[in-house]
């Protein structure tokens, strides 16, 4: 969510009612002044999505310069580097045509996540911007694999609504494929390339997919009409008669299944690992080979299967972490393995070969930093108000003594449909430095556990979840790891709702509070949150037709309770989560004379992404949970 990226251009600060700081003592052996400072620890970075051409050439994005931008070399760690965009925002995401010869850019403007399209020659590195208009957000790129046309998402008809369009590379144009209503989402060309899988997105757990027929524009629905369940594109097999998938229709978990696209029967695959959810997949360009990576407490293992008979194939050892950007260039396969000592580093694994070797082909930045001595963290489970087991992963300082308590972050992850990875936080892990303590639960509504968790917090049962996060906080202090007024809620987008909803129901527990690019008021959230969104995060919070339930769950109408010191960052250009939210909370606070303080960066949107902007927000936050935090 607040992946960080690019140069300083304004930030407006508030503040009111700082208190007086008082900072804890450090349970690390190294006096603080010979620790990496926090700016070392936020400058960590590693290249992201990356893809291979057919020579080797490494194409990925990265921000050395403080901004993300798109890079390349050729294969290996070592090779010179080449910088291909300088888009004053940076680049959103990009996707490479399988042979090499052409990529097509997203880029947007100061965070309003409006991604325009640029097609970059490779061989001449000419950009060129297609269909621009800024009123129109594009997205969802999917390239044919004769890498002469692609797909892609656009609301060029109605802000709501995402239809689907095919760009001929050949005759340099455009035509829509699939005009329906709603959100729809590009999935897989057919082997002959005679039809488009495509997905239509209902909520976070209900989707379809449909299949359109290129030549005379006529389409189908492919998946069961008796259930409202999620289903995921892996790809279309050799022949196109059939479609690998990842659904819960089958359980209650997102697994493998091969949906047969003439009779629409599901037959469900390795069933030996349908405990567990499937974060990813992928096909060979060939289709003989897939790659998927299951969810297992938070952790990715990656595994691999021969089609059609799914005979397994061997994976050469990987580090313990969380593996994603799983990306086929022949029979070769990329994967990215992250964990809290690595912001990821991207493998080639030649999965054709009877005992394949992984070669590492990017290495992250350090910026001097030992990430060895990065705490790893203990996984615990955590007993709610009905006796709901939540996971939760937990970061004790080094030189930790058992019962001595000390301050506490309790982290809030975003989503809510989405889960605590344990991956690299530059700023937590400088607070674990500096003697702090981290909590990350994945309160219910978290995903990776499964329908039935997932679904826990719908609707009318939102508050559940929040309880569970003040479970969560009082375990920290009933098992003596701190203490009431030395926790602080920190989170971002919808954990930064669960920040501002649990210094309203238990204020007494906490010292500090942050929130960032958070909900306040769902009724002014769900009215000014971009037209394609609002759908989709109804199904999740509750039609803006009940007034009254939103407003039982929105802090702004609880203010009078709060009483925590509060630090609140928004972007200005936030389109998902407008910008009047925090302002909303601050006002009503100031108004109370309560402790607040506002940071709004006029260049950002739903997250702070610029190095610069990355810099000033965490340094204030750190200070601000150092100064309020005491036992």
């Amino acid at each position: 969510l607040l992946a960080g990226v690019a140069a300083w251009s304004g930030c407006r600060t508030s503040q009111r009612g700082v208190g007086v700081e008082a900072r804890p003592q450090t349970a690390s052996r190294q006096p603080e002044a010979k620790l990496p400072t926090l700016e070392q620890y936020v400058r960590i970075r590693s290249p992201r999505s990356v893809q291979a051409a057919p020579d080797g050439t490494l194409y990925y994005i990265d921000r050395p310069e403080g901004v993300y931008q798109l890079y390349r070399r050729p294969g290996g760690p070592q090779g010179a580097e080449q910088k291909l965009t300088g888009f004053t925002d940076g680049i959103d995401a990009f996707d490479l045509a399988l042979d090499g010869k052409h990529l097509v850019a997203i880029a947007s403007v100061g965070g309003n996540e409006q991604g325009q399209l640029y097609l970059i020659d490779t061989a001449t590195t000419q950009m060129t911007p297609l269909l621009p208009n800024p009123k129109v957000k594009y997205g969802e790129v999917l390239w044919r694999s004769d890498s002469r046309a692609f797909a892609y998402q656009a609301n060029d008809a109605d802000p709501a609504d995402f239809h689907v369009h095919v760009y001929d590379l050949d005759a340099l144009s455009s035509r829509p494929v699939f005009q329906q209503k709603g959100h729809n989402v590009p999935a897989d060309f057919s082997p002959d390339f005679g039809e488009l899988a495509v997905v239509k997105v209902h909520s976070n757990y209900y989707s379809q997919i449909f299949e359109v027929n290129l030549a005379d524009g006529q389409w189908r629905e492919l998946t069961p009409t008796d259930q409202e369940r999620r289903f995921r594109v892996i790809g279309y097999e050799a022949g196109g008669g059939s479609m690998i998938v990842a659904t819960d229709y089958l359980g209650d978990r997102d697994n493998l299944a091969r949906l047969n696209t003439a009779d629409r029967s599901l037959t469900p695959m390795v069933e030996e690992l349908a405990r567990f959810e499937v974060d990813e997949g992928m096909l060979s360009r060939d289709r003989s080979m897939l790659a998927f990576v299951v969810n297992q407490d938070g952790y990715g293992v990656l595994h691999a299967r021969r089609l059609p008979d799914l005979t397994p194939l061997a994976i050469p050892s990987l580090p313990e972490g969380v593996v994603g950007g799983l990306r086929y260039q022949g029979s070769t396969l990329l994967a990215s393995v992250g964990s809290p000592q690595n912001p990821g580093t991207t493998f080639k694994l030649d999965l054709a070969r009877p005992a394949p070797s992984a070669e590492r082909i990017t290495e992250p930045f350090t910026a001097g930093v030992d990430l060895t001595t990065c705490v790893m963290p203990r996984l615990v489970r955590i007993k709610s108000f009905d006796g709901l087991e939540v996971p939760a992963f937990i970061y004790l300082p080094r030189g930790h003594q058992q019962g001595k308590p000390i301050p506490f972050i309790v982290s809030m992850h975003g989503g809510p449909e989405a889960q605590y990875r344990p991956t690299l936080s530059s700023w937590q892990q400088y607070m674990i430095s500096r003697g702090f303590g981290v909590l990350a639960p994945n309160v219910r509504g978290s995903t990776g556990y499964g329908t039935t968790y997932q679904n826990m917090d719908n609707y009318r049962k939102r508050l559940d979840s929040v309880k569970d996060a003040l479970a969560c906080a009082r375990w920290l202090i009933d098992s003596g790891y701190s203490k009431a007024k030395m926790l602080a809620a920190v989170g971002g987008s919808y954990g930064g709702y669960m920040v501002m909803a649990c210094i309203t129901e238990e204020p007494d527990l906490w010292g500090a509070a942050c929130d960032i690019v958070g909900i306040v008021n769902f009724e002014s959230f769900l009215k000014n949150t971009m037209d394609y969104r609002r759908h989709l995060r109804e199904a999740e919070y509750g039609p803006l037709s009940d007034t009254q339930f939103l407003r039982s769950i929105s802090p702004i109408y609880k203010v009078d309770r709060i009483q925590t010191p509060l630090l609140v960052v928004h972007g200005r250009n936030d389109p998902r989560v407008p910008v009047g939210e925090a302002e909303q909370i601050v006002n009503a606070l100031r108004e109370r004379n309560r402790p607040v303080e506002l940071m709004v960066f006029e260049d950002e949107g739903h997250g702070i992404r610029k190095l610069d902007n990355q810099l000033k927000y965490t340094e204030r936050m750190v200070e601000f949970c150092r100064q309020h935090l005491r036992g």
